[in-house]
């Protein structure tokens, strides 16, 4: 072989190897490796995550490892996981930020580096990215406080219970909230105070509120670790059957409070969904198949009516259809 032409094939193979950081395990038949993040290991959604991610990838025959913060949603600490992860070269990263801002140079790293990243259930921008897979916050929160609205006849004093102010999902969240309110002028805000997504710090504020508040006629929350702590610092003071919570996520204490009469209502985006349809999609994309740029899940609301279809563990439930949500038909 010509030294010329010698150079140039090295110069290839070392080129494809720094762009597709899994060519030399997929050349050595190991199966490939996804680097799964998830906001915090406290969080039930978050756990239902995990499992539909891990199911995923024991179907698909590739290794899935979930990476997470030890500090719930901590943003200095999920910079240095994707850092370190870049150094590890996984063949592809399935990622949610803490912050959908702040965490935007660490994954134009990740682009530099050649590996491919689904992004889920937070959008972001600014980043190259295989799909983005979730569901429209705004609209999701909407429709819940409007139906909430209607069976109080539309009015009523109300508290919120923001989640993380950072996160693009509270925002939107909130931003849904508003809307429905601004829509039903019989409504009344007392409060709207942030939880930070996690139920103790939730249930302080509300049992706060509950001290400056004594008649609240319903409880909107941004998730439903929150709804739930707040159910029971409701059923503890005796007011349990007097105010109507609502929660987002569809957990599986949720639905076991709604199904006992201690929540009104969820709106169910299954965690366990939007993980195994990442992973899915990272997969689909190592193997050069088609996936669509966005994949985004309809909105499900979830009460005393229909709970019991809701009530299966992430670990019971079936996997979700890929061509159905690819397609647009979910």
């Amino acid at each position: 072989m010509e030294r010329r032409t010698f150079l140039k094939t090295a110069l290839a193979a070392t080129t494809s190897a720094m762009v597709m950081p899994g060519l030399a395990r997929a050349q050595a038949g190991k199966p490939a490796t996804i680097a799964f993040f998830v906001k915090n290991v406290t969080n039930p959604f978050w756990k239902a995550c995990r499992i539909g991610a891990e199911k995923a990838g024991k179907s698909l025959g590739v290794t899935v490892e979930t990476v997470a913060p030890t500090k719930p949603d901590n943003i200095e600490e999920q910079t240095r996981l994707v850092e370190d992860w870049i150094v590890k070269k996984p063949d592809a990263f399935v990622f949610v930020p803490v912050d959908y801002k702040a965490l935007v140079p660490s994954i134009q790293k990740v682009n530099a580096a050649g590996i491919p990243i689904v992004n889920y259930n937070n959008r972001m921008t600014g980043v190259d990215l295989v799909s983005y897979i979730g569901s429209d916050d705004e609209v999701m929160q909407y429709e819940l406080c409007k139906y909430l609205f209607k069976t109080m006849g539309g009015k009523g004093k109300i508290v919120h219970i923001d989640g993380v102010p950072a996160a693009i999902t509270a925002q939107n969240r909130k931003k849904g909230f508003e809307r429905a309110v601004k829509e039903t002028p019989g409504i009344e805000v007392l409060a709207s105070q942030p939880g930070n997504y996690r139920r103790l710090p939730a249930v302080q504020v509300f049992e706060n509120l509950m001290q400056r508040f004594p008649v609240i006629d319903a409880v909107v929350c941004a998730n439903d670790d929150m709804a739930v702590g707040v159910a029971e610092a409701l059923a503890s003071a005796g007011r349990g059957d007097k105010t109507r919570v609502t929660g987002i996520d569809g957990i599986p204490d949720a639905t076991a409070a709604i199904n006992a009469g201690k929540m009104f209502a969820t709106a169910d985006f299954s965690g366990h969904d939007q993980a195994h349809l990442a992973v899915t999609a990272a997969v689909r994309k190592l193997r050069n198949q088609p996936v669509p740029k966005e994949m985004i899940l309809p909105v499900v609301i979830v009460d005393k009516g229909n709970v019991k279809g809701f009530m299966k563990t992430p670990e019971e439930r079936d996997p979700p259809d890929w061509n159905k949500y690819a397609a647009g038909r979910a």
